[in-house]
């Protein structure tokens, strides 16, 4: 099936699933890439390729780019495992063995930075340079509340069983987002995140973060010596934002700060959706790693 997002592939997985990826831009090696590294974009809780429709077409002028959906969401075959952070690890390598490519400048949203760090500690060879955007992080107390997630997860499956019955609910935030996107990427994004299948992956992994996030806390994540950007949204529109964001964006100086070629960026206009309200800065940054 097309896709308004780039051109459609699979990966298959040893256990039988497939991870649709869709692509944009030249090959490595030719015209205009001139043996850059291939660009693999992973995209935060619950969301799919759509996340990065507007920053694609800007990477694409200079090399490869790829997007995917992870495990049930988008066009991805829904995974039976608990959905932890070590899982999206693993099919994380799979992708990437299965484009081929010897070394890869990853860029994350969100739970996507905590993916990519993982990933780059355990197989620090095939990694260029790393691109983490509004990055969540590990050590902020908030992830772990008990009465935010029994609410969350009430809240996930009560809009799982509308969906089912037919009633699309598209919060707020969602919809003032996807107004950012052109007509033709927003119906096919609609399409997909208001399926019951979509929820229910959004809800697996929602499920599985506090124990991933523990782990990763408690052991560690060593990145390996290459270029790492960290860009904070400087906005907090919410309350909830307003409380956690100078204790995350200080969270990512310090990240920033600990790796010998690391880079703070701030979002001026941006609050956590950095990828669609500044897709130029992110495309920029993942440009430069590329330089």
């Amino acid at each position: 099936m097309p896709s308004v997002f780039g051109d459609p592939g699979y990966a298959p997985l040893p256990d039988g699933r497939r991870l649709h990826h869709v692509s944009q831009g030249v090959s490595q090696g030719v015209s205009q890439g001139q043996g850059r590294p291939v660009v693999v974009l992973e995209s935060g809780l619950g969301a799919s390729r759509v996340e990065w429709g507007l920053v694609m077409p800007l990477v694409a002028e200079h090399t490869r780019v790829v997007a995917y959906d992870r495990a049930g969401l988008g066009r991805s075959t829904p995974d039976r495992h608990r959905r932890d952070l070590e899982r999206m690890v693993e099919d994380l390598g799979h992708l990437l063995d299965h484009l081929g490519e010897e070394r890869y400048v990853l860029a994350g949203h969100s739970l996507g930075g905590p993916i990519l760090r993982s990933y780059a500690a355990a197989d620090p060879g095939r990694v260029a340079g790393l691109v983490l955007v509004d990055q969540a992080v590990e050590d902020l107390d908030f992830y772990y509340w008990r009465s935010v997630r029994a609410l969350s997860l009430a809240v996930q499956t009560v809009t799982i069983g509308l969906a089912g019955l037919g009633v699309r609910i598209v919060p707020k935030e969602v919809r003032r987002v996807l107004a950012l996107f052109p007509r033709e990427m927003r119906q096919e994004a609609l399409a997909e995140m208001t399926r019951a299948s979509e929820l229910r992956a959004t809800r697996a992994e929602y499920a599985a973060l506090p124990e991933g996030f523990a782990r990763l806390r408690a052991s560690g994540v060593t990145l390996p010596p290459v270029p790492v950007t960290v860009i904070s949204g400087a906005l907090a529109p919410s309350k909830v934002e307003r409380r956690f964001r100078p204790e995350l964006v200080a969270a990512h100086r310090r990240l920033a700060e600990a790796q010998p070629m690391g880079r703070h960026v701030l979002a001026e206009r941006s609050g956590h959706m950095v990828p669609q309200d500044e897709p130029g800065l992110v495309a920029a940054e993942i440009l430069r790693l590329l330089g």
